[in-house]
């Protein structure tokens, strides 16, 4: 269990397509010397679908690289996660995706969605550009401009950066603690909004909680090569 008793921020978010509901999200922090601990959970109603979105980050607290990336969906086709296990000193990264495993080279100090967005709320707001290294595919974080963004919790000063490759914007409180105030993504209905509208304080982290409480097991999973990865067979038994 993860309830050391250390504060736990908790910021909830609704989402919105054109002004129209579209689910929402709850967002908790929990920084501690060694680690940041982040997890999301988000609920997608239409029209942008039906689904249920779990993502767990384990990463720096002082250059926010990535330690561990885990996500979980749960959707109409089903249930499927994804468990990323980024290693600096074996110089690898891991992926774990139903029976599959792939390892790829570790070639910079990857973020992680989640270990990403945490970075941005502790961005020197003097830097107009971010390079933020990313699997597969690094992000530009570009500063735009200083605007009142319209919150449940009032209207709120907020630095606006747009990230590329991708075309999301995310709006930061200017203030401590520099709270993410709002995000947009686009989607193939259009932009989902993503607004914030409470925060309080807890010190749980149900889901990290529930990842530690299923003991991570992993049992003898079928290898492949990822693209510039290597293989790492294992022999079975023929009662595997």
């Amino acid at each position: 269990m993860l309830r050391s008793g250390v504060s736990v921020e908790v910021l909830e978010y609704r989402f919105e397509v054109r002004g129209a509901p579209a689910g929402g999200q709850v967002v908790r922090t929990r920084a501690r010397k060694d680690d940041v601990h982040l997890e999301v959970d988000a609920t997608f109603d239409a029209p942008v679908g039906d689904a249920r979105v779990r993502q767990l980050s384990r990463s720096d607290p002082r250059d926010h690289h990535s330690h561990e990336f885990v996500e979980t969906t749960k959707d109409r086709s089903g249930d499927r996660k994804v468990r990323i296990a980024f290693d600096a000193d074996q110089g690898l990264v891991t992926l774990d995706r139903g029976d599959d495993r792939a390892d790829v080279p570790y070639l910079e100090p990857f973020r992680d969605p989640l270990s990403m967005l945490h970075e941005l709320r502790h961005a020197d707001p003097a830097r107009t550009l971010l390079r933020i290294p990313m699997l597969g595919n690094a992000v530009e974080a570009h500063l735009l401009e200083t605007t009142e963004v319209a919150t449940d919790l009032g209207p709120i000063l907020a630095r606006s950066y747009q990230l590329v490759p991708g075309g999301s914007r995310v709006w930061v409180e200017d203030a401590e603690p520099h709270r993410i105030v709002k995000v947009r993504q686009r989607t193939p209905t259009g932009a989902l909004d993503a607004i914030l509208v409470r925060e309080e304080s807890d010190t749980r982290l149900p889901g990290w909680d529930a990842e530690s409480g299923s003991g991570r097991k992993r049992g003898r999973r079928r290898r492949r090569r990822g693209r510039g990865g290597r293989s790492r067979s294992k022999n079975r038994s023929s009662g595997a």
